[in-house]
């Protein structure tokens, strides 16, 4: 008692005085409690209830509560069973063979503090009065409640709060921020989240496994699940799910299914089958996720068997997208063998791309080649595929390797499945690769956040992804209905406007461009859209034009005109048994089988009836027995082939995951690498003018800043290039001898991208004039020139006229860092003249000239990524769906 008096006397300024308050009546007992401990954080103390007593009958009939500090009492020390040495080493081994037995630091912050107070209820009622036995404590008052566990609790409201939060996969950071944020004076620390995350998940699982926990969310949330599972542990072997809105968008929607597996999404190591589709209005929808054991042929018979068996016979696919995976090949073939099937362009050229590496020697010869195979993919007949083959093994008759390669891994087991002639057959609707699956693939895992995920707490996370799907696909659905683009408010729309999805509409605009030129020809027309997307061809709408007739709905196809999510009504009735003969059937069945089948059905039954109770386990982990376990929780995947064999070599660390192959030996030379011109920064408003602005498109005026004039001397084409690169006017000479060079160092590939060595030889001779004034037939010329431009320079060019506006990229290179691209805008005015055009930042960006889509490389085509939103803009505001099918138009 000494030792506390002193403690009492040392902290003097710490006393809490209530005996002021010793009279003062609290209206229920809550409010004693809650005044209380408001009071005491006040001064720094964390009050708490040592003992309390309700009252009633019996010798104590008034309440009690006694309070007192947070750190009165002594450290108790807790009784545990002595075990000998032996049993102990068991018991630490149990868990974790491998795992070495720590300490934990532990410690008290009791310290016998003296401070007490009393509740009594006093009189007949709720009514309560607070009594000071000892207002003094032996410790200082503490500087900040945080850290302080009891001081930091969350009320009911908070609590509920967190969990609401981490459903929605808030981090808890995010939760401790916004809890603070709406209480000041929270002293919550980042712990306490943690614990009420997991005492919120303790509670959800109620003594249930993982697997079942997963299974009785899948049966509340009414999916469509099935699994299989192998051994007497019953280890999961492979799990089906689908969202019941799936489903049924599966059924309004069954023409196009994009199937691919991804990795590195669970801590199990099991490959993750994808399954998408595609709505009327251009959007991908999950439909199911399919966790596979093994990518084998007989795993993915039964994912797909599980996937037929929620189709009806109206709902079957009429064409699948898979990359060239041929166990997934095989069970299709055998679970659906009346759909088509296409394979992955894009996997294709990739794979060619990685095999040109091996072959070619040099750059350019690997580039012509990638240019003649894209010619090939893209013919749209037989007879110009032959004749591509044909210009293909002469060209390149001394490399065998790579021809023998293309003919044998795609072209003669495989050309029907992604080769233009014979996929503009069937009705795919635009779809010939797999990129809406790897785009799936790509926000799942940015969902899933690391690849230690559980397969329930991967479909926690994939739930609200699936739903927020459904939303966006649903606000399209309305878009279509309800909102009327401006430029479709012709006689010829009147009849689809409100009915078909914008999708539909913006295709049809742009097979209206073609009306000029083709006329009522069928042969010129090809019908290519009216096979593949089930739209009117340009024939077609020629001739109702000519009959002055709008393009009538029926002739769209029926999946463009569905702007819901019913399924469609069935042409034919079902022929399955009633539900009661099939429920005789099994009785009868039931009854006859042996006790031990018996014992065996009434499982699953129970199962099925009751998810909760199913005696399924998720795979084990497998243990490496040397070295510290490195956990890998990227969901970054591993490199593909052409990955490997394009990315260049570099300096192997300890911490690489993979090292390139070494390079072929040959003459050390120094790779020229192609200069990076920077432009000169965009001149100050005052120096533009809006004079120009009628020979420019209408709807780009609100971004057009102004333009800025040349000298009108037949080189103000090159003028206005050099002035933008920062050369000067006056350097039209320098950017003639430039793009002069470019093309006599490229004249194969130019070859390739202008049709012919007689159009580089005419580039040539414009190109090659030093003088003034040169005549009409040596000015520059678009869309050659902005080819040349746009890969002499390494930038991105863009011509604006009333004609055709167009964007060059640089047709070889691979993309530039985005703080170094750079953008230059010209011109044409007064039919006979090239202009500076400066325009605001962001703005819209007018469609890729076709030639640089069907001949650049590889590497460059990556040019376009970044920037399709803002094509996508310039085509919405200018009314035009896809202007890549235009022909070019030729301004000089």
């Amino acid at each position: 008692m000494a030792l506390a008096d002193s403690e009492c006397n040392k902290h003097e300024n710490s006393e809490l005085r209530l005996s002021c308050f010793s009279n003062k009546i609290f209206k229920s007992r809550d409010a004693l409690i809650r005044w209380t401990r408001e009071q005491g954080k006040t001064n720094g103390f964390v009050i708490i209830i040592k003992r309390s007593d309700i009252g009633g009958a019996g010798k104590f009939k008034t309440g009690r509560i006694l309070f007192c500090c947070e750190r009165g009492g002594q450290f108790r020390k807790k009784k545990v069973v002595e075990l000998d040495s032996m049993t102990t080493h068991k018991l630490d081994q149990s868990s974790n063979p491998l795992k070495k037995k720590s300490v934990k630091s532990t410690g008290t912050k009791k310290c016998g503090c003296p401070f007490s107070l009393k509740g009594v209820n006093c009189g007949p009622g709720d009514a309560w009065q607070l009594e000071v036995v000892c207002g003094v404590h032996n410790h200082p008052a503490a500087l900040n409640m945080e850290g302080h566990s009891y001081a930091g609790r969350l009320i009911v409201e908070e609590n509920l709060l967190v969990v609401d939060m981490s459903k929605s996969l808030a981090r808890p950071k995010d939760i401790l921020y916004t809890l603070k944020r709406r209480d000041r004076l929270n002293v919550t620390t980042m712990k306490t989240i943690y614990n009420a995350r997991q005492k919120s998940r303790v509670i959800e699982k109620v003594g249930m496994s993982e697997m079942q926990v997963l299974l009785q969310k899948l049966f509340a949330h009414e999916y469509a699940e099935w699994h299989r599972s192998y051994g007497t542990a019953n280890i999961i072997s492979d799990l089906f799910y689908a969202h019941p809105t799936s489903i049924k968008l599966l059924r309004a929607f069954p023409h196009i299914l994009i199937m691919d597996c991804t990795y590195k999404t669970n801590r199990f190591c099991y490959p993750l089958l994808e399954i998408v589709g595609v709505t009327s209005t251009h959007l991908t929808f999950s439909i199911a996720f399919v966790y596979l054991s093994a990518e084998k042929e007989d795993n993915y018979i039964w994912a797909l068997a599980r996937l037929r068996s929620v189709m009806d016979d109206n709902s079957i696919p009429s064409v699948i997208v898979t990359d060239r995976e041929l166990a997934l090949m095989n069970a299709l073939h055998k679970v659906f063998p009346s759909v088509r099937h296409l394979l992955c362009t894009w996997h294709i050229n990739k794979g060619v791309l990685g095999k040109c590496k091996n072959v070619f020697e040099d750059k350019a010869s690997s580039d012509k080649f990638l240019i003649s195979w894209n010619m090939l993919v893209s013919s749209n007949t037989e007879a110009e595929y032959e004749r591509h083959l044909l210009a293909l093994q002469t060209n390149f008759k001394y490399h065998n390797s790579i021809i023998n390669y293309v003919k044998e891994t795609w072209l003669i087991p495989y050309k029907e499945r992604f080769v233009a002639a014979w996929t503009n057959t069937c009705m795919h609707f635009g779809n010939t690769t797999s990129n809406r699956a790897e785009t799936a693939h790509a926000k799942l895992k940015k969902q899933l956040g690391n690849s230690m995920c559980t397969f329930g707490t991967s479909w926690d996370k994939i739930l609200p992804l699936i739903e927020l799907q459904h939303t966006e696909i649903k606000a399209s659905f309305e878009k279509s209905l309800s909102f009327v683009q401006h430029d479709c408010r012709k006689e010829d729309f009147k009849e689809l406007i409100g009915f078909v999805s914008i999708s539909a509409l913006d295709n049809i605009m742009v097979e209206l461009k073609r009306l000029d030129y083709i006329g009522v020809d069928l042969i010129s027309c090809g019908c290519i859209i009216k096979h593949t997307h089930g739209l009117p061809c340009a024939h077609e709408m020629q001739e109702f034009k000519r009959t002055h007739r709008p393009i009538p709905l029926d002739c769209i196809h029926p999946r463009w005109r569905k702007l819901d999510f019913l399924e469609p009504r069935p042409t034919t009735t079902p022929n399955n048994p009633p539900e009661n003969a099939q429920l005789e059937l099994f009785v009868k069945w039931f009854q006859s089988c042996n006790s031990k089948t018996k014992r065996h059905i009434s499982m699953k039954l129970q199962e099925i009836m009751n998810p909760a109770s199913t005696t399924l386990t998720q795979p084990q982990l497998k243990i490496k027995i040397k070295g510290r376990p490195k956990v890998d929780t990227s969901t970054r995947r591993l490199p593909s082939a052409f990955e490997v064999v394009t990315t260049p070599p570099c300096k192997k660390h300890s911490t690489d995951k993979f090292v390139t192959r070494p390079p072929r030996k040959k003459p050390k030379t120094i790779p020229q690498k192609r200069s990076v011109y920077r432009p000169k920064p965009s001149v100050d408003d005052s120096c533009l003018t809006p004079e120009f602005n009628k020979w420019f498109p209408k709807h780009m005026l609100i971004h057009i800043r102004g333009a800025q004039d040349v000298k009108s001397d037949g080189n103000c084409g090159f003028r206005a290039i050099g002035s933008l690169m920062g050369f000067g006017d006056n350097a039209w000479r320098k950017v003639r001898r430039d793009l002069l060079k470019e093309l006599r160092k490229e004249s194969i590939i130019y070859e390739l991208i202008l049709n012919g060595k007689e159009r580089v030889q005419h580039i040539e001779y414009m190109l090659d004039y030093f003088e003034d004034f040169p005549l009409q037939d040596r000015w520059m010329t678009i869309p050659v020139m902005g080819h040349l431009i746009a890969s002499c320079y390494n930038v991105i060019l863009m011509t604006w006229s009333v004609h055709q506006s167009l964007t060059f990229f640089p047709y070889e290179t691979a993309p530039l860092d985005s703080i170094y691209r750079r953008e230059i805008s010209i011109g044409f005015v007064n039919h006979n003249h090239w202009i500076k055009v400066y325009l605001e930042s962001q703005h819209p960006m007018p469609p890729v000239d076709q030639r640089w889509l069907r001949c650049a490389t590889i590497t460059a085509s990556d040019w376009i990524t970044p920037y399709q939103d803002r094509i996508r803009q310039f085509r919405y505001e200018a009314g035009v769906a896809d202007p890549y099918d235009n022909d070019p138009i030729f301004i000089e």
